[in-house]
């Protein structure tokens, strides 16, 4: 599964992007997704230093293909308050999804988790559900839609 509930964060302060993507590659290292922390950090850095990352308002979806990541995996944060993502369209986020794909499977897997993602989110369905969410069991049930679209 790429997505497990102890890589789920509800209810996240932190002041800003850089903040956020500071805590995805410190998950990560914690939860085995990454030996590596500081090279995670610099290419979802880089990453968002390119194009911004910020899906539309509310929604942002770092992405790492790195030789640092050990297992494709994804990591769900739930900000309390919406926080600036530094994107060109000014959006402000609250619902981070982060995408950690090893170097391998850049061309395969990251497409495919990306594209089912990107997807889900253009519904309105899903939109109305994701801003309703409060448990994890909320963010697992939710997921599994793109889960299936990816396996």
């Amino acid at each position: 599964m790429l997505l497990k509930d102890n890589q789920i964060f509800l209810e996240i302060e932190l002041g800003n992007r850089d903040d956020v993507l500071h805590l995805i590659s410190q998950k990560a290292q914690e939860l085995g997704i990454t030996d590596d922390q500081e090279q995670l950090l610099a290419d979802l850095t880089s990453r968002e230093n390119t194009y911004s990352t910020a899906f539309q308002e509310g929604i942002a979806i770092p992405h790492a293909k790195s030789a640092a990541v050990k297992r494709a995996a994804l990591i769900f944060i739930k900000m309390k308050e919406k926080i600036d993502w530094k994107s060109p369209d000014q959006f402000k986020v609250q619902n981070i999804f982060a995408i950690l794909v090893p170097n391998v499977e850049a061309g395969t897997r990251h497409l495919q988790i990306l594209s089912a993602l990107a997807g889900q989110l253009m519904e309105e369905e899903f939109q109305e559900r994701l801003a309703t969410i409060q448990t994890k069991e909320d963010v697992l049930e939710l997921l599994n839609s793109v889960e299936r679209e990816v396996v």
